[in-house]
């Protein structure tokens, strides 16, 4: 069903590009027109010609002389400023990067002066007219920094306000948190303007090729209302698109052994080996109007893992291979119909295989598992400048995504809720022992989610009450499905106390737990809705408010129907799966759900002298979670599991004789639910900073930023037994893992960066956080 959507949607965006390019995160160019004496040019034109592909903005001054070029991709541009009676003022080599609004002042002379100036122009480093704490990493970065994973995200732990997750590096995952993001579920991802949040868990869904990023942007707290459900940092990304010139590039990286440490379990170095390759190809297809780009990357890896129980269970150890291959690919089109309207198209797809991935040290072969991830989105975007003081944006997305952890070398790719012979056949008992861990089911579960997405934003520039008024509006809707199992643990987990073989006349042999899940399903369709409303108020030319406020809303991802929600489970699975008596703590769950989600965002952004250089800024803002559906995922599955834990059990038959049903239907169960009140988690950030341009290519920037955040989820028993008595308040239930967002945390930090950009060939970031 997947691939038929995504086909479709691959179809309806040729369609549409044979017809019309929309960008997010787009630049814009402001300032004023004024002759030598002073006086305002109302009337006059500014152009902005993007040097590589030929796009094409322009705006007129108004009756102050002030200008606004809009919806600027990031890119290097041309600035020409002209009036009938003066001569033209041109800036080249203007680089604009995400997000940013760049002041470039023009003063024209007469014609008879001088028909026409041409200087090269410097962006400037310093955006005094925003107050959110931010830094880019450029395109230079990206492409000469030398990176081993070949994974761009790492390149945010460059900036200041970021840390690095021990836990979260390895597979698919990236191990960024920015800002306030305590957990790497806390902050955001967006995509050429689309959302790249995984729903389930909260990390970045999909890895992009290094070479196809152009830049992105790390945003450590006080973003714009325009962004949401994030209450640590946000991180926004534009791909690279083709340009008038066809242009291309390779890359291939080989690493053995000679390169390689040897494993603390291993007596020799084994031959290791790893290939990087890949390349772009980008170019015109109508000059200036159309382009295409195209990308792909792999990563051959060959591991050894090396078993070593130091000697006491030999038949197991050995050192084994793992071929792991990643690849990603990345197609991209882009037209420009003219100069009020443009549109493209991203392709992108990324998949990875890891067979055995966790063996090695103490975990023998039979008991490692495998790994993949396959990841695809498809968005289509389109632009449209309706007049000089409106623009409108919308974007349409599909996007998939899976993890997939199976049994060793099976290279299981099942549907969810498939637990028959094909799957089930790799299941053997798991033996625990201190230096050896034998058999399972390899992990064995798995996670589709599908996300349809469609957003709109619309900008215009509004009357002037009390200076310029640069509104945004927007909405942002998105249905995700999410479907997950776990094969558990069937034929049952024993843990032994000694390295030997279970001796009944030894009781220094014998077990000292016994236990057994059932497989487990689930399947939570969530729908997102967000929208916001903000206002870039610029009171003087050197004062500028930044307000804003938004709501978000997740409908599904609280349980709210769980009636609904063990009908998809009986649908798939059979009926006999719900609750086998009745909850107390499920009454009134159809009232769940967090409705007031409203964020409002302030902040100001001062320039002292009025010259470009300074920026002194304070925002504040209120942020919500993601609220994910994995983490829900407990409460529907408890009843299917029904599991069984049992100390110093006999062994070979720890049911004693009983079938499991049997064993079951005497045991109060151990269950999880979630309270009734649960929220989404949300902060207060606050910060305040300044920044500087020391020369035309250096700036410095101080930060201090403020989190409180309050609501997180943790997990309490109230059915812990009576000091005196022993009874439990329920005694039909054994322990009540309680779901409820009671935990808060704090964040403050000091973030300092020292930031030259490119010239003279070289350039640098230096930053420091103290948090």
């Amino acid at each position: 069903m997947r691939r038929h959507g995504f086909f479709i949607l691959t179809l309806i965006a040729i369609l549409a590009l044979a017809a019309t390019s929309a960008y997010a995160q787009n630049a814009q160019i402001i300032g004023s027109l004024k002759d030598q004496t002073g006086g305002v040019l109302p009337g006059a034109t500014v152009t902005a010609k993007n040097q590589d592909n030929g796009l094409v903005r322009s705006a007129v001054a108004d009756e102050g002389g002030s200008y606004r070029v809009q919806a600027l991709p990031p890119g290097t541009y041309t600035v020409t400023a002209e009036l009938q009676g003066f001569g033209t003022e041109t800036r080249a080599d203007l680089v604009l990067v995400i997000d940013q609004t760049a002041t470039i002042h023009f003063m024209l002379k007469p014609a008879t002066v001088s028909e026409s100036i041409t200087v090269t122009g410097e962006s400037p480093l310093v955006d005094t007219t925003s107050s959110a704490v931010s830094t880019s990493v450029t395109n230079e970065q990206i492409q000469d920094l030398p990176v081993a994973t070949r994974r761009w995200l790492d390149l945010a732990m460059l900036t200041p306000g970021t840390s690095q997750d021990a836990i979260r590096g390895q597979f698919y995952r990236g191990n960024v948190n920015v800002g306030a993001g305590l957990r790497e579920y806390s902050n955001g991802f967006v995509v050429d303007g689309v959302n790249n949040t995984w729903a389930e868990m909260g990390e970045a869904r999909q890895n992009f090729g290094m070479d196809s990023i152009r830049e992105f942007k790390v945003s450590t707290s006080t973003f714009k209302a325009e962004y949401g459900l994030a209450t640590g940092g946000l991180v926004t990304v534009v791909t690279k698109s083709g340009t008038n010139q066809l242009h291309g590039s390779g890359l291939m990286f080989f690493r053995d052994k000679s390169l390689t440490a040897r494993d603390y379990f291993q007596a020799t170095k084994p031959d290791y080996r790893r290939y990087q390759l890949g390349g772009t190809i980008g170019g015109p297809i109508v000059k200036d109007k159309t382009h295409f780009f195209a990308t792909y990357e792999r990563t051959d890896e060959t591991l050894f893992l090396t078993v070593n129980s130091r000697g006491l269970w030999p038949q197991y150890e050995g050192t084994f291979e793992s071929k792991q291959p990643r690849w990603t690919y990345l197609a991209k089109g882009d037209h420009q119909l003219n100069r009020q309207q443009s549109l493209f198209f991203r392709w992108a797809a990324e998949d990875e295989y890891r067979p055995i991935n966790n063996a090695g040290g103490t975990r023998s072969i039979s008991a490692a598992q495998d790994f993949a991830v396959p990841r695809s989105s498809a968005v289509v975007g389109h632009t449209w400048i309706l007049s000089s003081r409106v623009i409108n944006e919308v974007r349409f997305q599909y996007a998939f995504a899976k993890y997939q952890v199976a049994p060793p070398n099976s290279h299981g790719d099942w549907e969810p809720g498939d637990f028959g012979e094909s799957r089930s056949k790799y299941c053997t008992p798991v033996f625990t022992y201190p230096t050896l861990t034998l058999g399972g089911c390899g992990n064995s579960q798995m996670g589709p989610e599908t996300r349809w997405e469609i957003k709109d934003d619309y900008s215009f520039i509004g009357p002037d009450w009390g200076g310029t008024h640069q509104f945004k509006t927007g909405a942002d809707f998105s249905y995700i499905t999410f479907q997950f199992d776990n094969m558990g643990s069937p034929l049952g987990s024993w843990s032994f106390p000694k390295d030997a073989p279970y001796n009944p006349n030894d009781r220094t042999t014998w077990p000292t737990q016994y236990t057994n899940n059932l497989p487990t399903y689930g399947d939570i369709p969530v729908t997102h809705l967000s929208t916001y409303f903000q206002d870039d108020w610029t009171m003087a030319h050197n004062l500028t408010l930044n307000l804003g406020l938004r709501y978000d809303i997740q409908f599904g991802a609280f349980n709210e129907n769980i009636p609904g929600l063990q009908r998809r489970i009986a649908d798939k699975l059979g009926p006999g799966f719900g609750y086998p008596l009745p909850i107390p703590f499920l009454e009134g769950s159809d009232k769940r759900g967090d409705r007031n989600n409203f964020g409002p965002r302030a902040g100001v952004a001062w320039d002292p002298k009025g010259d470009g250089v300074t920026n002194v800024h304070a925002a504040y803002g209120m942020f919500y979670d993601n609220a994910r559906t994995l983490q829900n995922g407990g409460e529907l599955t408890w009843p299917q599991s029904k599991r069984i834990v049992i100390n110093n059990p006999p062994f070979p038959d720890p049911l004693g004789g009983r079938s499991r049903d049997q064993f079951v239907s005497t045991a109060p169960p151990n269950i999880t639910v979630y309270a009734n009140d649960v929220v989404n988690a949300y902060a207060h950030q606050f910060s305040v900073g300044f920044s500087r341009t020391l020369r035309p290519t250096l700036a410095l920037t101080v930060d201090g930023t403020f989190v409180w955040r309050y609501s997180d989820r943790q997990a309490t028993d109230p059915n812990l037994p009576d000091r005196v008595t022993r009874v439990r308040p329920y005694p039909q239930f054994n322990q009540v893992s309680f779901g409820q967002s009671t935990a808060d945390n704090r964040y403050k930090a000091l973030l300092v960066k020292l930031e030259k950009r490119l010239s003279d060939r070289y350039q640098f970031l230096v930053s420091y956080t103290l948090a």
